[in-house]
């Protein structure tokens, strides 16, 4: 049997909408099992802003080549230029492709009459409920998508065809949304002026917000004015009064949309638009009567309840958790606790590979806004632990989406973008619809996600700047060596691990020669000089884990382990190296004192430095005097 992998992209600015496209094409791959479904959604706008380019940036990471076609619900991306750029990949890819609601060139659109369905709908309000005088509120014109602008022509042709006079018929342009609906009806109130007979609407959120703000200021729909809408969300099942509207069946039209897909990829569907059907739902806000509701709304609050209560309790418990997440590792490890707040079987968190590696985004050698070439699997939530385990922080090719072993086995995956502000911090995958989604609430889960990572970065950030700092603070900025704050820090902790460990220690103090003859004769930076010759050279005598500081001006101090019995030579042999290999107009000098400590002897680490400081003078003078 021929296996078909799909990718399929939308947006989810209508939630309901989505969710209706996403249970018709769920059913369709759970009755295929020839059929893999990778969605690509995201929640992007139709302002074409840097944040909005970032959400559709979830497009680019599907590699078309990869896909045996392609189904695009067109209707709902509602950025042209995010919209136009999908279309141009298609065409470059080749692949089959069908689209819904809104047509792309050489693809076959699977759709409603949108024209008619207005027209039924306005006509009916004319015919039926006598308005004479309505007003239009339109959704995008300007988007290149044509479902707004066939609604549009719908609704003048029914006007004209039935006696509305062009000055009666007043067209106001909106964007959509409930709060177009919101701001015209509150402008109608404030004006003072007669409502009209009815406000039709291009969809059912806007007229929605239109009775909403009405009956905020007391008016009643349909005794005041008739309105109506478009799609039969379920909140226009659910208002009081009734929603009329026009229903068209989102689910079975993209499990249409999948039929005729397979049908183009093999060859035996040549059709270029598939018509669907559509209802008028003629109901209690133009003056029809409609069945009862009662049983359905108390239901449906019920159920409603219920998921929130939960919800919010699983919210708070994973928010708690994840700001209190000091690094990345961690914070996946809590994603993975509570991944049942996503509602699905498995939830994975794909990190960029630039991100997961470098905190500092000075580092970061690409683009920021996209996605890396390599992923790492963060996070793996799972009902599966022992899986979890063995896939977390898996490092795959950005094309392959998933791990194989996971690509192998799962066949309907939801991807969804995860970036801060404008740049990419990866994507989130769900192997099923979240029930969160009804409600529009996954958007919050992956909000509070992304600024969890964010945070964390930052955190993370802050500490190595505060490591930075605090390393700045205990060095010396000439040599590099430990300061007196390092020795007040540090010296007492090396010496006492020294005695416990080794049985003993061994303290140096070291003190150059000659350097206020370099100072006056050659300046104090040649004399600077000098002192970074020292330090070096102590460096390189000493091991890596003795403690060594420049003490004062020209001194030095080491702790070491007491089996270093030869260091004192090792440090005049590194000198005499220092002298040889480099050119310099002073020879460099070292006088030492040493101090050997037993575990069991009482002499404290001061007592030792000031013995080690005495035979160190006690060398200098012995060596004046040999001169």
């Amino acid at each position: 049997m021929r296996k078909y992998r799909i990718a399929f992209f939308t947006v989810d600015w209508n939630y309901e909408l989505v969710e209706a496209t996403l249970q018709g094409l769920k059913q369709f791959v759970e009755d295929h099992e020839n059929v893999q479904l990778c969605v690509f959604d995201c929640f992007g706008k139709d302002t074409d802003g840097a944040k909005d380019h970032s959400e559709y940036g979830i497009y680019n990471l599907a590699d078309l080549d990869q896909f045996d076609g392609a189904l695009v619900q067109g209707n709902q991306i509602v950025l042209q230029s995010a919209r136009d750029a999908l279309a141009r990949r298609i065409a470059e890819a080749g692949i089959p492709t069908v689209t819904v609601g809104s047509d792309i060139e050489g693809c076959c659109l699977v759709g409603i009459d949108n024209r008619q369905a207005q027209y039924d709908i306005t006509a009916h309000v004319i015919r039926e409920h006598g308005a004479k005088k309505l007003v239009y509120l339109t959704g995008i014109l300007d988007n290149g998508s044509p479902e707004a602008r066939q609604r549009l022509e719908g609704f003048e042709a029914a006007c004209r065809d039935n006696g509305v006079a062009a000055g009666d018929a007043r067209v106001i342009r909106c964007t959509w949304r409930t709060t177009d609906g919101n701001r015209v009806a509150e402008e109608w109130v404030a004006s003072g002026k007669p409502l009209p007979d009815a406000f039709v609407c291009a969809n059912d959120e806007m007229a929605l917000g239109i009775i909403e703000i009405l009956t905020a200021h007391g008016l009643r729909v349909p005794r005041d004015v008739i309105v109506t809408g478009f799609d039969n969300l379920a909140s226009a099942k659910l208002s009081s009064p009734r929603l009329s509207t026009v229903n068209r069946d989102y689910a079975r039209m993209n499990y249409t949309a999948m039929e005729v897909l397979l049908g183009r990829i093999d060859g035996t569907d040549t059709r270029d638009y598939v018509d669907c059907r559509y209802d008028v739902v003629c109901s209690e806000s133009c003056g029809c009567r409609d069945v009862s509701r009662p049983d359905a709304i108390r239901d449906m609050y019920f159920q409603q309840t219920s998921f929130l209560k939960n919800f919010y309790l699983l919210q708070d418990k994973m928010a708690e958790e994840l700001f209190e997440a000091n690094t990345l590792q961690d914070l996946m490890g809590i994603v993975e606790n509570n991944h049942e707040i996503f509602g699905c079987d498995s939830a994975y968190l794909c990190v960029n590979a630039f991100y997961w590696d470098d905190y500092d985004k000075k580092q970061w050698r690409r683009r920021s806004d996209t996605f890396d070439d390599e992923m790492v699997l963060a996070a793996c939530g799972t009902s599966l632990p022992e899986a979890a385990e063995h896939l977390r922080f898996t490092r795959f090719p950005t094309s392959r989406l998933l791990p194989n072993c996971l690509m192998e086995n799962e066949r309907f995956l939801i991807f969804y973008p995860l970036h801060y502000n404008t740049y990419s911090i990866g994507y989130l995958v769900m192997d099923s619809i979240s029930e969160a989604a009804k409600l529009n609430l996954h958007k919050s889960i992956l909000s509070f996600l992304e600024i969890a990572i964010e945070n964390v970065r930052k955190k993370c950030m802050l500490k190595e700047l505060n490591d930075e700092l605090d390393e700045l603070y205990v060095r010396d900025g000439l040599t590099g060596l430990y300061n007196r704050f390092g020795f007040e820090r540090y010296a007492r902790q090396a010496f006492d691990g020294f005695l416990r460990r080794d049985g003993g220690a061994r303290i140096l103090f070291v003190d150059m020669d000659g350097l206020k003859p370099i100072n006056d004769v050659f300046g104090h930076e040649i004399g600077d000089e000098a002192i970074r010759a020292a330090s070096e050279a102590l460096k390189r005598a000493c091991g890596k884990d003795d403690f060594l500081m420049r003490y004062g001006g020209d001194e030095f101090l080491v702790i070491a382990p007491r089996r270093e019995e030869e260091l004192e030579a090792a440090i005049q042999a590194a000198v005499r190296e220092a002298n040889d290999n480099f050119d310099r107009p002073y020879r460099l000098g070292l006088s030492v004192g040493s101090v050997e400590v037993a575990g069991g002897d009482s002499c404290s680490l001061d007592e030792c430095v000031q013995a080690a400081d005495a035979l160190m003078y006690e060398n200098k003078k012995r060596r004046k005097g040999r001169r």
